[in-house]
């Protein structure tokens, strides 16, 4: 079965232990995109000993990267440097952690249909996160869809970064239900490249972070769709409570859906 991951609960952290070992489950970071974290060095530190202090294996875990007013496209020099400077950040507490990758967004300007802009785009962002990659090649870098509208600028991002073999799409399905297109066309497009998901689900208006089954998603569809594309991805459960999160994996394995098929 391929790896299931859940947010670990720095409050709750026994519980997220216990259901971690109950579906062999490994942890996704969300405490290291904060903008307040990441400008405290001790904040930092503390939180790295305290994940690395727990007896489990982390070889198998993510973090989610800085993502907050990132631009590396940026056409203002400084907005990029702090860009690169967070990036880096996210980097290198990876390796610190000793996990296997970093998710960021595509913080592409989704309703800016500027050809020349969705153009610089792409370039930038492949540039960057290529040379990215070279530089930490054991830790893969996942983009995932934010507030995109539509699949294509994400499936192109896909389809250039093929020739980086540790640059892939993180695909967010709650985040494609808040688009206009389907999730069929988002894994029509972009399932060669998807090797990380995110699910919740929402209302289809607002990006709730619902337990799987209690929003307006089809998750038979999304099923479908995992078998009819063949996608073999690693799947982030990302509920904000371990109870959520333990509502989401039951809702999956009573109706036999991906990864419980």
């Amino acid at each position: 079965m391929s790896i299931i991951e859940i947010i670990p609960k720095k409050e709750e952290i026994s519980k997220s232990l216990e259901l971690s070992a109950k579906y062999n489950a490994a942890f996704e970071y969300n405490d290291f995109f904060i903008p307040a974290v990441l400008d405290s060095p001790s904040q930092i530190d503390t939180l790295i000993s305290f994940y690395s202090d727990l007896p489990r294996d982390r070889s198998n875990d993510t973090l989610h990267g800085a993502f907050l007013d990132i631009a590396i496209h940026s056409s203002d020099a400084r907005i990029r440097q702090i860009s690169d400077q967070r990036m880096r950040q996210s980097m290198n507490i990876a390796k610190d952690l000793g996990i296997r990758g970093v998710i960021f967004h595509t913080n592409l300007i989704a309703n800016f249909y500027d050809k020349i802009y969705r153009q610089n785009w792409l370039e930038k962002n492949l540039e960057y996160f290529c040379a990215l990659a070279a530089e930490y090649p054991n830790i893969e870098i996942f983009m995932e869809n934010m507030f995109d509208l539509e699949p294509e600028m994400f499936a192109a991002f896909g389809e250039a970064a093929k020739n980086c073999p540790t640059l892939h799409l993180c695909l967010d399905v709650a985040h494609a239900n808040l688009s206009h297109s389907t999730l069929e066309e988002w894994m029509e497009l972009a399932h060669p490249y998807i090797r990380h998901i995110h699910i919740n689900d929402n209302d289809g208006h607002f990006d709730l972070h619902q337990s799987v089954g209690q929003g307006s998603i089809n998750w038979q569809e999304f099923d479908r769709l995992m078998r009819l594309y063949q996608i073999q991805s690693s799947l982030l459960i990302e509920n904000n409570s371990v109870a959520q999160q333990q509502e989401s994996l039951s809702y999956l394995e009573t109706n036999h859906l991906y990864p419980f098929c």
